[in-house]
């Protein structure tokens, strides 16, 4: 591609990650299918406000991990799918999601990470945001198992106006440094 990104491979590693044709063996093949589906299927249900349907998509026990946001309403402690559609919920009821920008989606084995932006009505003052993420999941026997979501803090914490956030110089990082 000219002036474009290519995906290179090392064939030396290739060797025995593939197929026939350049496909994954079938094992390998529906493992890293059933986490990109699994991610695929989260950010589905999140985007269309179906908190219910995002909790059946997670194992009975759950590794749970949000990035703490002060003052946001959803729980911080998640370890069962009810206790999942509660933080869907919860998110849900702070911010209307009008639409999810998808960035990489990376997977390998069980494991999938995504990259992207939430796009928000706030609904206290009814202002239009944009939060990057970062979703991290592991899949087990077709259920998610592990979550992490790593989100702008400042971002979110400052539209649920959250007091005492402290504000980021305009110039940051040129004309002021923290610390």
């Amino acid at each position: 591609m000219p002036g474009g990104a290519r995906d290179t491979v090392d064939p030396r590693r290739a060797a025995g990650t593939r197929g026939t044709a350049g496909r994954p063996p079938p094992e390998r093949a529906a493992v890293v299918g059933g986490a990109t589906a699994a991610v695929e299927r989260l950010v589905a249900r999140w985007a269309a406000a179906d908190a219910a349907g995002a909790g059946r998509l997670f194992a009975d026990r759950v590794r749970w991990w949000a990035v703490p946001v002060p003052g946001a309403p959803w729980p911080e402690a998640v370890r069962s799918p009810r206790e999942v559609e509660a933080f869907f919920l919860a998110f849900l009821g702070a911010f209307e999601l009008t639409g999810v920008t998808t960035g990489r989606l990376v997977a390998a084995g069980a494991d999938a990470v995504l990259t992207g932006q939430l796009h928000a009505r706030v609904h206290v003052s009814g202002e239009s945001r944009s939060f990057d993420f970062a979703l991290a999941v592991s899949v087990r026997n077709g259920l998610i198992s592990d979550f992490r979501w790593y989100a702008d803090t400042l971002a979110l914490a400052r539209a649920l106006g959250t007091a005492g956030v402290p504000p980021v110089s305009p110039d940051w990082p040129h004309g002021s440094v923290p610390g």
